[in-house]
């Protein structure tokens, strides 16, 4: 998966799972840095990957819940 993909990929899950959380990082101008960070953690699971497999979709939905768990 390529950078720009992972990143568009990481923001739908995000919002999609994670909504209130989204909403508050746009509301304090923080999205892109928080998805950074997030795509930071996330790469070793979305190297070599597609998108529409449903367990890199569930690793990735654990890996957000712990991450932000520990803000």
């Amino acid at each position: 998966m390529t950078n720009l993909i992972a990143y568009d990929y990481l923001r739908l899950i995000l919002e999609e799972e994670f909504l209130t959380a989204y909403l508050r990082f746009i509301n304090h101008g923080i999205l892109h840095y928080e998805l950074t960070n997030i795509q930071e953690i996330c790469a070793p699971l979305l190297t070599g990957l597609e998108e529409d497999d449903r367990f890199l979709r569930y690793e990735v939905i654990g890996t957000i819940a712990n991450y932000l768990e520990e803000e």
